[in-house]
Formats: C-alpha cells, structure tokens, sequence
C-alpha cells in the first residue's frame, strides 16, 4: 500500500521513496513505498512533476489510482526497477491552483447548499476554469449570478482557515449528518474504510474528503463566475476560474 502523505499535509513538495514495483499497465509506471502526488479522483486531475533517481530525471506525466496504490505514469522506466531510491518533485504551480481551486469548489457548494438548496452532484477541477453541477436549480439572471459571485468571493476575503480531521466511520457520518453535509454518498466507501477525513472551513463548511486544500481561504484569492449552462431538468453547470490577487 502507498502511504499517501498529501493526506496529512498538503504543502509537502518533494519527498524520497523506493520502488515497489514497474509496471507496463499503464506503460511506464511505477508504485511507490509513499508519494505526496495525488492521484486523479473525486473531479481532481492528477499530480504531475518530476523523479529523481541516481543522475537521472524522468517526467511524471500523470497519476492514477489502483485500489490501494498510487500507478505514477512515467515518460519512460528505463533503469528503475524495484528497490530503486528516488527522490520526488511536484510540479508546485500546478499542484497549488488544484489546491484553491478545490477549496472554493468546497465554499461555492456550501453556498448553494445553504442559500439554494441545491446539491453538487458533479465537479471538476481544473488549472484555469473548474465547474459544478448543481439540482435541483432553476436557470438565473446574469445579476442573480453576479450577486452570488460577490457573496462567494465575501467568504473568502474573511480568511477561514481550513484545517483537515480524521474521525472513525460512524462517529464522522453522525457528525456531518449533523452539518446537513450529503452523507448518501459515504454509504459507497468501502466498509473496510474505518476513518473519514474531514476536511472543514472553518465554522462554515465540512466535508469528508480525500483531495488537497490551501490552509486558509485568504490564499484563493477570488474567483469569477463566468456562466451557467443548463445541463437538463433542474440541473444547471456553473464555470469559475480565478482572479489571484
């Protein structure tokens, strides 16, 4: 098993660990003893970045999830094998807009949440333009949709720190059923799973979560509202991307 070291810090950037195993599926992949690369889940892409091992440099390309190892795709293998040492580099500017754009994603769905009554039923995050589905929401004004925006970017300003729990299974579902959070979706974690990580806003939004968050909302900036397209009955797609200050 990969020891996913994002998990308890997320402004881990470079870390050393050796080769559990090469694999061709996908081609040029390897499996490490522990990582701070997260692997594309939840709307979350992919780390990339950079390997070290011995004088050689190789690309990480991408990374994926395999149960309970993390596949890190390489543009090539060559003279890894397993047992090799490597040292670890993220690619930071990339890492770190998944990082605010995930946090305002997490803000934004509370807001709609508590104001709308409408559920997040799919994200995606993205470097420069992220989006959400919401239902049930009626389509809105082009005003209604700025005033909303201002309200979000209001959240921000007031610096929340985010900060990151581990709770046993039940006693985290009773908790975030008590934060109206959408606990249906937990009932699909494995039973095998016996702690949730919680991942709260602070005094505003608490949700069970395996990505990676900036440490204060501050750090987000702003972001913009740049339509909403209607996606079916009742359905509506918001796209956002940021303004850094």
């Amino acid at each position: 098993m990969t020891d996913r070291l994002y998990l308890h810090d997320c402004y881990i950037q470079e870390f050393d660990a050796e080769i559990i195993d090469v694999t061709d599926f996908p081609n040029n992949s390897v499996i490490l003893t522990q990582t701070v690369f997260f692997p594309e889940s939840g709307g979350q892409p992919g780390d990339q970045g950079t390997f070290y091992a011995g004088n050689t440099a190789y690309e990480v390309k991408d990374t994926k999830q395999a149960k309970e190892n993390i596949i890190h795709l390489l543009n090539n293998t060559i003279g890894l094998e397993k047992g090799t040492k490597i040292h670890g580099k993220l690619d930071w500017n990339l890492r770190y807009q998944y990082m605010k754009a995930h946090t305002a994603q997490h803000v934004i769905s509370r807001y709609f949440q508590i104001e709308l009554n409408a559920e997040t039923v799919s994200t995606q995050i993205r470097q420069n333009q992220s989006r959400l589905d919401f239902h049930p929401i009626d389509k809105m004004s082009e005003l209604e949709l700025q005033e909303i925006n201002i309200e979000i970017n209001k959240i921000f300003s007031q610096n929340l720190p985010v900060c990151i729990n581990f709770l046993p299974r039940e006693k985290a579902i009773a908790f975030l059923q008590s934060k109206k959070y959408q606990t249906k979706y937990l009932e699909m974690v494995p039973k095998s799973v016996i702690d949730f990580r919680i991942v709260e806003v602070e005094g505003y939004d608490w949700a069970a979560c395996g990505g990676t968050h900036v440490r204060n909302t501050s750090e987000i900036g702003f972001v913009k509202f740049i339509e909403m397209k209607n996606k079916g009955k009742n359905k509506e797609r918001l796209i956002y991307s940021f303004i850094n200050k």
